[in-house]
């Protein structure tokens, strides 16, 4: 049964590589030529590989016309399958090995293949042959061409706050036997970075030569004006050669000798590190053009939409209607702000700041998302017959003009709220009638009858000049004041946001550094400067009872300013909300220390300001 099953899966997977196999055939095909080196002597043997991708079913490609050399053998032929993530790719190659015959510059004609009544050519090669004697360092090839890294944007200008993708490309000639690969990406220090997908692997002809090449890519977000900079990459790798045990007539260090693409037999590995680095990149950023900047615009840089939508429609002054914008599309999803209301009197919607999540969509080619805004509003009168208008403005830096959506007011019915019963306090039956005690018997000694009156002494203190009396007659008063205040409290709690919002500030701010403290013992930088970043803006939100997207540097620092806190703690609360922002995007998170260091400083902070402001 189990030999049913695996032959059974067998068939499956066979079908399902015919079936793509199939489906590639019916595709256009593509005919290549490659060669091993494009500088040799006359010594030398030039390898020329022709090869036909997307089928198998062809017959061979014609041989390429071509001066300076004589054909020594082949063709070799080899055929090749790949499967990466679903994907199928095939391909056919012909290897032929050519001898120069005369030095100078020569040009390897296209070679041509007809599939299914289409005659495919290949790109034409040039290859030098010189005359240089072989001595053992003329024998190692250019390490430089071989084996080199290269860093680029997809643009050189860009307004601030553009999605840029970074690309670094290692590039090796293919075949080279590249190992313990050691990469140092650049600093963005002015930039917010996005990883773009996984790394990337394929190959590509240069100058006829066939490299493979790995592919690194990131989205950067320029978030400052100016000529900015990105510093070189870098990566370490180490050639891996397996060496003869017995090499005769070689130095020990002459590895790109006859051992280098030898037999696989009787030989020890050596390793042989390379570094290399790329330049670094100027970029001219760009700030938003002032001229037709909407009102409502507050900073959102890319290609966006809008969808709106409410359940609630029918209801009563007073209830609860959430609204959900959802916007998406392509840039900085993350650092979107919630789109503004548009009330035709103050006082016809109570409104409570919005909640948001924020959700990737694709990291591929570009950073596109999707961030859910849910906002809760209550209808004040009876009267109203729609929700606000929602306006969403951004700057598309593709045309360079701002784009304003505008979301029509969503039709609602409000009814009257019913009328409120006062609420009134009673007496429980079990207070308002006492509980009659029994009588109880204390004793039973018989006592003398005294007679003398006048001798009867009051043998204890008095009861007035008693303490615990007298503090005891001032309890009722205490305790009806109490609980008048934590009765005004509570109302206050449960009716004024702002009220509300101010005195749970603190508690909320230090479980939010608890949860930074959690992350930093987990090591986890982005999670760790983001609690950070959220325990401080967030803090300084409610107690300005303002919304959270709203507590940007510049409004924090003049409300700050307003309640006359101290100027260097203002100073140090802006330096420390760029910092985290800076430090949740970026791979220049600190040190272990540092971070410690970030999260003291967060406590000190959050303390002083609580004790300036209370």
């Amino acid at each position: 049964m189990r030999v049913d099953k695996h032959c059974y899966s067998i068939l499956i997977s066979v079908f399902i590589i015919m079936g793509c196999v199939g489906s590639l055939c019916a595709q256009d095909i593509q005919l290549t030529a490659t060669i091993d080196q494009n500088i040799l002597t006359l010594n030398d043997q030039l390898k020329l590989t022709l090869t036909i991708h997307g089928t198998h079913d062809t017959a061979h490609p014609s041989f390429p016309a071509m001066d300076g050399f004589t054909l020594l053998y082949g063709p070799s032929i080899s055929a090749e399958t790949r499967i990466v993530n679903g994907a199928v790719s095939v391909s056919k190659g012909y290897t032929y090995v050519l001898q120069p015959t005369a030095k100078g510059k020569f040009t390897i004609g296209q070679s041509t293949v007809e599939y299914k009544g289409k005659v495919y050519s290949s790109q034409p090669l040039t290859v030098e042959v010189v005359d240089t004697p072989r001595s053992a360092d003329a024998q190692a090839p250019d390490l430089e061409k071989l084996v080199f890294v290269d860093l680029n944007v997809d643009k050189n200008e860009a307004y601030v706050y553009e999605q840029i993708v970074l690309s670094f490309k290692f590039y090796f000639q293919k075949g080279l036997p590249v190992g313990d690969i050691d990469y140092d990406a650049p600093t963005t220090k002015s930039f917010m970075e996005e990883k773009l997908g996984d790394q990337r692997q394929y190959e590509e002809i240069r100058d006829g030569i066939l490299f493979n090449v790995l592919e690194l890519r990131t989205a950067i977000f320029p978030m400052m004006t100016g000529e900015l900079t990105i510093s070189p990459a870098r990566v370490k790798c180490n050639l891996i050669v397996q060496q003869r045990r017995d090499r005769r007539n070689t130095s020990p260090d002459s590895f790109f000798g006859d051992a280098f693409f030898d037999d696989f037999f009787d030989r020890e590995q050596k390793r042989y590190p390379v570094e290399r680095t790329t330049n670094s990149i100027a970029l001219k950023v760009k700030p938003l053009p002032e001229e037709g900047k909407p009102r409502e615009f507050k900073g959102a840089v890319g290609d966006f939409h809008m969808e709106v939508s409410t359940k609630a429609q029918h209801v009563k002054v007073g209830d609860p209607i959430t609204l959900s914008f959802s916007i998406y599309g392509e840039g900085n999803i993350q650092t979107i702000n919630e789109p503004a209301l548009v009330v035709n009197q103050e006082n016809d919607f109570k409104m409570y700041p919005a909640e948001s999540q924020t959700q990737i969509t694709n990291r591929e080619e570009l950073i596109r998302g999707r961030k859910v805004f849910s906002k809760v509003i209550e209808p004040q009168k009876p009267d109203l017959k729609a929700t606000p208008a929602i306006v969403f403005s951004f700057f598309d830096p593709r045309t360079g003009h701002y784009k304003t959506i505008t979301k029509e007011p969503i039709p609602i019915t409000v009814e009257a709220g019913e009328q409120e019963v006062p609420i009134q306090l009673t007496l429980s039956h079990d207070k308002a009638m006492p509980v009659k005690r029994q009588v109880q018997l204390l004793a039973e000694d018989i006592l003398p009858i005294m007679t003398n009156l006048a001798a009867l002494r009051n043998q204890g203190n008095l009861v007035y000049q008693n303490p615990f009396i007298i503090g005891g007659l001032f309890i009722p008063a205490v305790a009806v004041v109490a609980s008048f205040l934590f009765r005004r409290h509570k109302d206050r709690l449960a009716s004024d946001i702002g009220y509300a919002r101010t005195r749970r500030a603190h508690a909320v701010a230090k479980k939010r550094l608890e949860m930074a403290q959690s992350a930093l013992r987990q090591n986890l930088q982005g999670e760790f400067y983001s609690c950070l970043s959220r325990a401080m803006s967030d803090y300084l939100a409610d107690k300005f009872n303002i919304p959270p997207a709203s507590a940007t540097e510049g409004k924090v620092t003049a409300l700050l300013q307003q309640r006359g806190v101290k100027d260097d703690i203002i100073e140090e609360v802006s330096r420390r909300l760029k910092d985290y922002d800076h430090w949740r995007f970026s791979r220049d998170s600190g040190t272990l220390n540092e971070m410690e260091r970030s999260l003291q400083i967060a406590e000190e902070l959050i303390t002083k300001i609580e004790r300036q402001l209370s």
